[in-house]
């Protein structure tokens, strides 16, 4: 389904993960934590081969521990992001704070945050800054580096909504949040805000027509003041239900039958 939604010259495509890909809970199931660390490789695997070669770090992602994530932090084959996620010590980025992407004629910086505040700040494997912090100097890399400015953000949609007032050279902020579900894209100052549910349930497809620093309508729609001077960019956007139902490409399926496999001979105390 991504493949085909992406294969289009006229419409060139970055397939984006936002983050909270691995695991549902910020903490593991006690018992089980071994199927869920192979469930999680799984989405990860299937995921790359989709044509995801980067994801945020969510909250959700660190359940298993830093190293578990750090294992498949492996630029530039697959890139976990995060600009606030620091050691506790030297206060270095642990993973990458940006990312930089040729999507046609378009250069996009790709910029991510995990949530500070729905994390234990005593941890010794690694510190959340806040945003308010950490993301202006990153920021100001991105604007020298790239015309579009993309942020994959861990926070709720409360802090979502003071960042794009904030700071309105972020185009476009992907929400992976604490809330499950689809959230159609919502124009704030000049950046636009939306989510797709978590954990490959929905595939989100947004289209953009983007005219550099201007406000966002959406496609279709009456522009919002009749004598409108300023450049307007616009977006449609739509969700796809990724029912078991839709057939799988051959690689991926090859994926997802080892994962339930190797759940399956954990269940029954063989080795995986």
């Amino acid at each position: 389904m991504i493949r085909e939604q992406s294969v289009d010259p006229q419409w060139p495509a970055l397939v984006v993960t936002g983050g909270n890909l691995l695991f549902e809970r910020e903490q593991l199931t006690a018992g089980s934590a071994a199927a869920e660390k192979i469930a999680a490789n799984g989405v990860l695997k299937a995921s790359q081969m989709m044509g995801a070669t980067f994801a945020g770090v969510g909250t959700r992602d660190l359940a298993a521990g830093l190293a578990f994530v750090k294992a498949s932090h492996q630029p530039p084959a697959f890139t976990w992001l995060s600009l606030n996620l620091v050691d506790p010590q030297s206060h270095k980025p642990l993973f990458a704070p940006m990312t930089l992407h040729q999507v046609g004629a378009t250069k996009i910086a790709v910029l991510a945050l995990t949530d500070h505040t729905a994390l234990a700040n005593d941890s010794r494997e690694f510190l959340a800054l806040d945003w308010r912090t950490a993301l202006p100097p990153v920021l100001a890399e991105a604007e020298q580096q790239a015309d579009f400015i993309l942020l994959l953000s861990n926070y709720s949609y409360s802090e979502n909504h003071e960042i794009a007032k904030k700071f309105s050279q972020v185009a476009l902020i992907l929400q992976t949040g604490h809330v499950a579900g689809n959230m159609a894209p919502i124009p704030i100052s000049k950046s636009l805000l939306a989510q797709t549910g978590i954990r490959g349930k929905y595939l989100g497809i947004l289209d953009i027509d983007w005219h550099g620093d201007s406000d966002w309508n959406e496609a279709g729609q009456p522009l919002p003041g009749k004598n409108q001077k300023r450049p307007v960019s616009f977006y449609a956007n739509r969700f796809i239900p990724l029912t078991q139902s839709l057939a799988l490409a051959p690689d991926v399926e090859a994926v997802v039958t080892k994962t339930k496999r190797q759940m399956e001979h954990l269940r029954q105390g063989q080795t995986p």
